[in-house]
């Protein structure tokens, strides 16, 4: 079940997101406070609320894309993880002839396509696993944000992401310090330092890195 829109209303109202107050995105002020709300309203249990947080690395991925927007111009985009899509919303802000938002939580994907419709851009939001859809080689560039936190997983996306890169496609990694991101293969091309959630992540902020990967010969 999603969130009903006056739940979002009440708990995760519409703001400016943080180092990019041109997009607005639900967020809530007290992620608990929602995640109570929201399993009263189901009656059921429910997983965290993630999607009512921009998390660093969706946060400097935004205002990057705003300050290279050449990095989208004209390209199919793939959205890795979106959680609540600010990062597809931003590419399709500054020139992206498509944006795709990919996230395994349906509720993300709800309140994702309620994002993108407030910051009036038309991104297509799906419920798939992201691995699969890195190796379609539909899309010119991938982003990701803080995707690197399980073992496993972290090794079957770096894989799928460095197939892609061969194949041309520009890859874009944002990470803030997530456990397992292999950065043999990458070069950093942009260190910056965003907020974040405190009762989520005990810190009030962190830093955030962009790779891309190495040329090969």
């Amino acid at each position: 079940m999603h969130p009903s829109l006056s739940l979002l209303d009440r708990w995760a109202p519409l703001s400016p997101v943080s180092g990019c107050q041109s997009i607005l995105a639900h967020q809530a002020s007290d992620i608990f406070a929602l995640w109570q709300a929201w399993e009263k309203e189901c009656g059921t249990i429910r997983d965290v609320p993630y999607w009512a947080i921009v998390w660093p690395a969706a946060q400097v991925l935004a205002e990057y894309i705003a300050a290279n927007a050449s990095l989208v111009i004209g390209k199919s985009v793939l959205d890795c993880g979106c959680g609540c899509g600010v990062a597809a919303i931003a590419a399709m802000t500054h020139g992206a002839l498509h944006a795709t938002g990919c996230d395994l939580d349906a509720s993300a994907i709800f309140v994702g396509d309620r994002n993108a419709s407030s910051n009036t851009v038309n991104v297509s939001f799906v419920c798939q696993d992201v691995i699969n859809l890195c190796n379609t080689g539909r899309f010119g560039l991938i982003l990701v944000a803080d995707l690197f936190y399980q073992r496993d997983f972290a090794a079957d996306l770096l894989a799928a992401l460095t197939e892609a890169h061969h194949r041309g496609c520009d890859v874009i990694i944002a990470d803030s310090g997530r456990p397992f991101l292999a950065k043999e293969t990458l070069i950093e091309i942009h260190s910056q330092t965003a907020v974040t959630s405190f009762d989520v992540e005990g810190c009030r902020s962190r830093t955030v890195r962009l790779y891309r990967f190495k040329c090969t010969t």
